[in-house]
């Protein structure tokens, strides 16, 4: 079934007009591993008034971790208010549990009705729960489906934004086409996301960066020089570009010891995907601290 986006006093309206929320087959592989996972995921957080289950950043000034959860959303926050003052239309493709919506809705001024979109049907439950308890529900929407193919018309959305979710797809262009064909003119879209360095690499280096989007399920991984060629050839131009890399904590294990790890999590027999997450993990703090990936806040205006 389909969901069209209609205009009715601020609010989002979904019309049924036959589209299909059905998966393709390649990204069943990341729903399973959300909904494995996101339970896990959210326990470790040891923040319980901060859920989200994207990274902590430790900019000056931060003293907490609930802050430094949140120090993405304030990045968004100040993207999305430059866009427009009041009635400003919001999507979050790749919403996880919602966090980041229910932090940034509330804080802008007057705003239309928000939609966040995820491939888990877990979290889109847990998003809709949290919604519904924090008195929401009418101003967030939350849906399962695919963010390459948005239930959305053409040109309704002001400010899109996707925080460690684009890299799952196996076709990054093709999120760009999808942002551009949902922004209006003059509007922004916001990525905050791992971005691989443009300089070849060692055989070591490879091995862990493969770890990391094999353990993480993270095909769409390019250089933001690639993304950037993507992003042109549907009219969005980079306005920002920052990287956000040395405010986060690594936790790196000298190598030789990451490397007698990963050889017996690839041994063990275990099937769940706490056991790849948790090796894809381990790469991905090797990976930023050898500078094969970085951490980068990117953000681009429709044409």
């Amino acid at each position: 079934m389909r969901h069209s986006v209609n205009r009715r006093k601020g609010r989002l309206c979904y019309a049924q007009t036959g589209y299909n929320l059905s998966m393709p087959t390649q990204r069943d592989a990341v729903r399973t591993y959300y909904d494995q996972n996101t339970s896990l995921f959210m326990t470790f957080n040891r923040s319980r008034r901060a859920n989200n289950i994207h990274r902590s950043l430790w900019t000056n000034g931060t003293r907490t971790l609930e802050e430094a959860l949140n120090v993405i959303n304030e990045y968004i926050l100040r993207e999305i208010e430059a866009v427009a003052p009041t009635q400003v239309r919001v999507a979050d493709l790749g919403c996880g549990v919602g966090a980041g919506l229910l932090y940034i809705v509330p804080r802008l001024k007057e705003p239309a009705a928000a939609l966040g979109l995820t491939v888990s049907p877990l979290q889109a439950r847990l998003a809709a729960q949290s919604a519904k308890s924090s008195g929401l529900s009418t101003q967030v929407h939350f849906l399962e489906g695919d963010f390459l193919s948005v239930p959305c018309s053409n040109e309704t959305l002001d400010a899109i934004y996707s925080v460690e979710a684009i890299v799952h797809t196996h076709e990054p262009e093709q999120y760009f086409r999808e942002a551009s064909r949902l922004l209006k003119p003059g509007g922004t879209l916001i990525l905050v996301d791992d971005y691989q360095t443009t300089r070849s690499l060692s055989t070591e280096e490879v091995k862990w960066l493969k770890t990391f989007v094999n353990g993480w399920h993270v095909p769409g991984v390019v250089t933001v020089e690639k993304s950037n060629s993507f992003a042109k050839k549907y009219h969005l131009r980079l306005v920002k570009n920052e990287d956000l890399t040395p405010y986060l904590r690594l936790r790196v294990l000298p190598r030789m010891a990451a490397s007698a790890l990963l050889a017996i999590g690839n041994a063990l027999p275990i099937r769940h995907a706490i056991l790849p997450s948790m090796l894809g993990s381990m790469a991905l703090q090797q990976c930023l601290s050898m500078n094969i990936i970085e951490y980068r806040f990117l953000v681009f205006e429709k044409n």
